[in-house]
């Protein structure tokens, strides 16, 4: 059951931004692959998120 709290919901923006960022600056010749590379990014920032979220209390 995922358990999320509102107030960790701000941790998903700049996990997609990061991701974002960090595929979107792989070098490629075409802006649809750029696009793709950033759409990739974002959701996997975004998932990476999630995974830490849920991660965080079963550590404590």
């Amino acid at each position: 059951m995922v358990n999320l709290i509102t107030h960790n919901l701000i941790f998903f923006v700049p996990a997609a931004l990061a991701g974002l960022i960090l595929c979107g600056e792989i070098p490629v010749a075409s802006k649809f692959a750029r696009g793709s590379l950033r759409a990739i990014g974002a959701i996997c920032g975004a998932l990476l998120a999630l995974f830490i979220l849920e991660a965080i209390p079963a550590l404590l």
